[in-house]
């Protein structure tokens, strides 16, 4: 059984306000194409930071320990960006930061997240990103890597157009429905390759990716699996480095 759940990439407002932000966050999002940068495996390309900038993170803190496990795990993507993270705490009093990160205690949830400048048009009094997964799960780490990602800008890799994975569509349904809730739709937006778009940039599919899906067998046809993978990989620090010059 795969440990890391299915997450949810939270939406904006509108095509218009997520184009708004990211052009004001960052001119070059403007074109996939003018710089020859953002080169990522998959996604939309008009979603980063601005190279350079310092990266405002507040994370709740209960005072068990979560605050720093998360802090740790997302400097694990320090050394492959041209960003500075400045952590601070979320408080009711303090609810400020370009990503907020909830880590209320509602475990067995969806873990979620804004991707890329998407956070800046999430409401002020909202978190950008949730876990949803108890510290001590031995997928946490693995799981905020993974949605700080997300929040970077990176999109899932197992829908890169060239996975070329064997999907049984019919078993993969019904394993994220029985597992997890998920309605059809959402495997379609989340779990099956995406097609390959003009306005987006491609490097090799990379099935070691952190922001690749852990699959098993039952979801596809014939000896054809992924574990889990918890760690930034070397495709991973190569796109984030292309990413954030």
């Amino acid at each position: 059984m795969q440990t890391i759940k299915p997450c949810h990439i939270q939406s904006p407002p509108s095509i218009q306000a997520s184009y708004e932000a990211a052009i004001t966050e960052n001119p070059e999002n403007a074109s996939s194409t003018s710089s020859g940068r953002g080169k990522r495996a998959v996604g939309e390309h008009n979603k980063y930071w601005l190279s350079g900038r310092t990266l405002k993170i507040a994370i709740t803190d209960y005072e068990d320990g979560g605050f720093e496990i998360v802090k740790n795990a997302i400097s694990q993507w320090q050394p492959y960006v041209n960003l500075k993270f400045e952590f601070t705490k979320l408080t009711d009093e303090r609810y400020e930061g370009d990503i907020r990160i909830d880590l209320a205690p509602q475990y067995d949830t969806v873990a979620s997240s804004a991707i890329g400048t998407d956070a800046l048009t999430v409401l002020a009094h909202l978190p950008t990103m949730g876990l949803g997964v108890e510290y001590t799960s031995t997928s946490y780490e693995g799981t905020v890597i993974h949605e700080f990602g997300h929040a970077l800008g990176f999109a899932h890799e197992h829908q890169h157009p060239d996975a070329d994975i064997p999907w049984h569509k019919e078993n993969t349904y019904q394993f994220y429905q029985q597992n997890y809730g998920s309605s059809k739709a959402a495997v379609d937006n989340h779990v099956f390759p995406l097609p390959r778009r003009t306005d987006r940039t491609y490097t090799p599919y990379d099935r070691h990716s952190v922001m690749h899906y852990p699959i098993i067998n039952t979801c596809t046809v014939g000896d054809w699996e992924q574990a889990d993978n918890l760690q930034i990989s070397a495709g991973d620090k190569a796109l984030a480095r292309a990413a954030y010059p």
